[in-house]
């Protein structure tokens, strides 16, 4: 992959069969492994997304334009990175931040999840947008700064 082509379409597909399983296996009660148990509730907490869920092939193929919003399988993958890195506190400013969002800022959980998931995101697209990894520092300084 090079910095300017992005995944490939078999990578996309790839990723979101993982999300397409982890659903579908969650709503018929079938066995999950932790992974698909932590995907499950992100997209849980999405209703607004359940629909891209009807579809298979329109799930796997279907592209978004920037003007369209977030692309949900981005958000729903972000969430997932951002509850990864809350549970293992890495890093820690993040794990602070979400303590203080919900206790000291009284913030609803998936407000405060939103919160962090707007440096997340735009750290990432930095990131992409120069080629290069993403800046662990600066987000670092970003998540501390909710704190202040």
């Amino acid at each position: 992959m090079t910095e300017q082509e992005g995944p490939s379409r078999e990578m996309l597909r790839a990723h979101r069969q993982i999300f397409w399983d982890a659903w579908h296996k969650a709503q018929a009660d079938l066995p999950i492994n932790a992974l698909e148990v932590r995907i499950a509730r992100v997209i849980e907490m999405h209703p607004e997304y359940h629909h891209f869920f009807d579809d298979m092939e329109d799930f796997l193929e279907r592209d978004f334009e920037v003007n369209d919003g977030m692309n949900p399988y981005l958000h729903l993958s972000l969430h997932l990175a951002l509850e990864e890195q809350l549970a293992t506190k890495q890093p820690p400013q993040a794990a602070n931040a979400m303590v203080h969002l919900l206790t000291v800022k009284k913030m609803d959980r998936h407000d405060a999840l939103h919160k962090l998931l707007e440096i997340l995101a735009e750290t990432v697209y930095y990131a992409q947008r120069a080629g290069q990894e993403p800046d662990v520092e600066a987000y670092a300084r970003r998540m501390k700064e909710l704190v202040i």
